[in-house]
């Protein structure tokens, strides 16, 4: 059942406030440690495990605590490491699956200014290796993890556009409201 233990954990990330309320030893290191290591033993299993795992891992990896502590950094590493050393192992290949799907999932929630100064080792490192495994390079499933996170880094250099069709807050009191849109109160 670590299906549940995942479902569990990724309600645990959801929470708006600091991960250190949460914890009774008030040790944020540790708690997030622990979840990270739960996610990435299950990021490399085949099926939804591997999605829910993914999705857990992103949500908490982009809170903006986390990134504070620089676990962000830690991690973006590992992974990309991790799936350096499995490319070129044909019995790694759901273990470049689930990094790939990792790293999509944290470059899709992921805040724009948080992930842009870590692109370069990313893309160097992932998107720009060359496998030697004739298993790894027919696989359908690699090279869509691969076009997805191409994708997923792209969207991180566009720069944000406003609607100008957005809610506009107007002020707090009635007269005030009425004066600026020109009606007499």
């Amino acid at each position: 059942m670590p299906y549940v233990l995942v479902l569990w954990l990724s309600i645990i990330v959801l929470v708006p406030f600091d991960l250190t309320t949460i914890d009774s030893q008030r040790s944020h290191e540790v708690l997030v440690k622990r979840i990270i290591n739960i996610g990435r033993g299950h990021c490399v299993d085949a099926g939804k495990i591997r999605d829910g795992a993914a999705v857990l891992l992103s949500k908490l990896i982009t809170r903006p605590d986390v990134v504070k502590s620089g676990e962000l950094d830690t991690f973006i590493e590992q992974m990309t490491l991790q799936f350096v050393e499995a490319q070129d192992n044909a019995r790694a290949i759901y273990i470049a699956q689930g990094v790939l799907q990792t790293l999509v999932q944290v470059f899709k929630t992921g805040h724009r200014d948080d992930l842009i100064s870590r692109v370069d080792s990313v893309f160097n490192l992932v998107l720009k290796s060359t496998t030697t495994n004739k298993f790894m390079k027919k696989s359908s499933h690699i090279k869509k993890g691969k076009v997805n996170l191409a994708q997923r880094i792209g969207c991180i250099f566009l720069r944000p556009k406003l609607a100008s069709w957005r809610y506009q807050r107007g002020h707090r009191s009635l007269t005030q409201n009425l004066a600026s849109s020109g009606v007499a109160a």
